[in-house]
């Protein structure tokens, strides 16, 4: 049997989380074959992930549509704004820095080996006002047309969260807030 990288992910960040506190929500994903929804939704990133786009939300300056395929299930949306960038973000709040660090290491394993050996990752250190805020794992891949795919651990005083950002490079979460 093949090992779906991307479903061992989602256990992993819900045995990790359960482990940190038992008041944390479990996790489960939202589709059938997780990795292969990565595929489609990095391969869909030229449409905006218009596949994807469930019911919406409209603001000033972005629309934010539910959905339609979660990684996470409940924790997924796709952010579109005026101009045509899109992004397919999925959040997961954590109850403290020592869970989130572990979610954010073992989802970073798990999403380089369901990318597979033509995405390269890096870390790297976000700070906000001069000060650490947390790390970055942004992926790469030689493809012109691939989205900016990263995966951050944030800390924002007491509160500490990961997500999974896939978008533009134009609005790719930098190291600096």
């Amino acid at each position: 049997m093949a090992r779906n990288p991307t479903a061992a992910l989602i256990v992993t960040l819900a045995s990790a989380a359960l482990a940190g506190c038992s008041n944390f929500q479990p996790l489960s994903s939202g589709t059938e074959d997780p990795c292969a929804t990565l595929h489609n939704i990095v391969t869909d990133y030229p449409t905006g992930f218009a596949d994807y786009r469930g019911s919406s939300s409209n603001f000033n300056s972005v629309t934010i549509y539910r959905a339609k395929e979660q990684l996470i299930k409940g924790h997924c949306e796709i952010w579109a704004w005026g101009n045509g960038d899109s992004a397919y973000t999925c959040t997961v709040s954590a109850p403290d820095k020592a869970v989130a660090e572990t979610l954010h290491a073992r989802a970073a394993n798990e999403l380089s080996e369901c990318l597979g050996p033509e995405w390269q990752s890096e870390q790297g250190v976000r700070e906000r006002d001069g000060q650490p805020a947390g790390e970055v794992t942004r992926f790469t891949s030689g493809q012109a047309s691939a989205p900016a795919v990263s995966l951050h651990r944030v800390e924002d005083h007491r509160r500490h969260s990961v997500y999974l950002y896939i978008g533009t490079g134009a609005r790719s979460p930098q190291q600096t807030d």
